[in-house]
């Protein structure tokens, strides 16, 4: 927890502020020489042209926060948020709520017309990215912008398979990275990330991207030249854990909302896609499927309380397919999304074994749509990944009826 003195130093700062037009918040601790270098080399344009822009980054200390020049260039300053040493991301590259919180009570303080929050690689911390996330705010053609990011062929399938096409479905918004950790925001959706990450408990991961749905604000979508950083060395049940349990925590939360809504829409996207990076050997799949029949020998018994006995006949089926042959079908995938979400919201068995549970299954879809896309092109693949998000949409039915009714299983 910050100290009286932490938070009261912060208030100074944003007093001494006044208003800005644009407040950059980054969202986790970041080395200040190297944030003060990136920001006069990549924000000198948007200064140049007159926005009065703020730059706000977490400090432990009142020693730290005196470190950071108040005023290095004309329209151009450095803020600070307190935000403990304590305070651990759920995931390497996410942040805490807490950051999310100070950053939006500062974006009021400072009456920012618009807030950006950056992930605290820096990797998003460029002019271009910059002008991209916050012209739709600026120019009124949205409350919440959010990113494109270029990716490989093989990178982001967790997004691909799980979480872009389940948020999709259930909230009618087709957006491409749901999760993404770069945003900007103004109006209503500041003070909407405030309410939701006071309310958030247990390092829940906010996504604004779903509060905004609910809420029925409008979203626009940026094309942005940003990779951020790898890091493989996260278990995957860890992810999934976090992930897909922050929005099947949300589906609970919402389930008025979305049971109501139906179909889905893509919201304004800017800019030009750039040229996908290129992957480079081709991808084996049989450790996949191997990770996928040792979890069907072993996990019978929890699939069991979790899948209708139909979806545990396609697996099966699955689990004696040859490697050459490996598919999922999109609504059978989709489907046991579905359950273990329900599942997740019953406490079938405890949640973290749940979602380990669903690991194996992961690996078999991971494995079945790199065998399908593993020779397409970029075109084909979107299309591919649309197909995807389609079967849950049209799924969608059997999860509102499992969801009403979870005491049958639905044939």
């Amino acid at each position: 927890m910050a100290t009286t003195d932490q938070i009261g130093s912060a208030n100074s700062a944003a007093t001494a502020a006044g208003s800005v037009d644009l407040l950059i918040g980054i969202a986790g601790p970041v080395n200040t020489d190297e944030l003060q270098s990136r920001t006069a080399a990549s924000l000198s344009r948007l200064v140049a042209g007159g926005l009065r822009v703020a730059v706000a980054s977490p400090v432990a200390t009142t020693a730290e926060m005196a470190s950071l020049p108040t005023q290095p260039a004309p329209n151009l300053q450095f803020l600070s948020y307190p935000l403990s040493p304590a305070s651990i991301p759920p995931l390497p590259w996410l942040a805490v709520p807490a950051a999310y919180r100070e950053i939006a009570h500062l974006a009021e303080s400072t009456s920012a017309r618009v807030c950006i929050i950056l992930g605290q690689d820096l990797a998003a911390l460029d002019g271009e990215t910059v002008e991209a996330l916050a012209r739709p705010v600026l120019d009124g053609q949205a409350l919440l912008s959010v990113p494109i990011y270029v990716s490989a062929k093989h990178e982001g399938l967790l997004n691909i398979g799980v979480l872009s096409p389940f948020i999709r479905a259930l909230y009618g918004r087709q957006i491409h990275h749901p999760m993404a950790v770069d945003f900007a925001l103004g109006g209503a959706m500041l003070s909407q990330l405030a309410t939701e990450t006071r309310r958030s408990q247990n390092n829940a991961v906010p996504c604004p991207i779903i509060d905004a749905a609910v809420a029925g604000m409008s979203i626009a979508q940026s094309h942005v030249k940003v990779r951020h950083e790898r890091h493989d060395s996260v278990e995957l049940s860890a992810v999934l854990t976090t992930l897909a349990g922050a929005v099947f925590e949300d589906a609970e939360r919402n389930a008025a909302v979305w049971q109501r809504m139906r179909g889905s829409h893509p919201p304004t996207i800017l800019g030009s896609p750039s040229a996908a990076t290129i992957d480079g050997n081709e991808v084996d799949v049989r450790p996949l499927i191997e990770s996928f029949k040792l979890g069907w020998r072993n996990l019978q018994e929890v699939w069991g309380l979790v899948l209708p006995p139909v979806t545990l006949l396609e697996l099966k089926r699955l689990s004696l397919m040859p490697v050459e042959q490996f598919r999922m079908p999109d609504q059978v995938w989709a489907k046991i999304i579905y359950d273990f979400a329900l599942a997740h919201r019953l406490r079938s068995i405890g949640r973290t074994h749940l979602l380990g549970a669903l690991t194996p299954l992961y690996l078999a879809w991971v494995a079945s749509y790199i065998g399908e896309i593993q020779s397409a092109d970029a075109t084909a693949g979107e299309e591919r990944l649309d197909r995807l998000a389609k079967a849950y949409e049209e799924s969608k039915p059997y999860f509102v009826s499992r969801w009403r009714w979870p005491d049958r299983f639905n044939p």
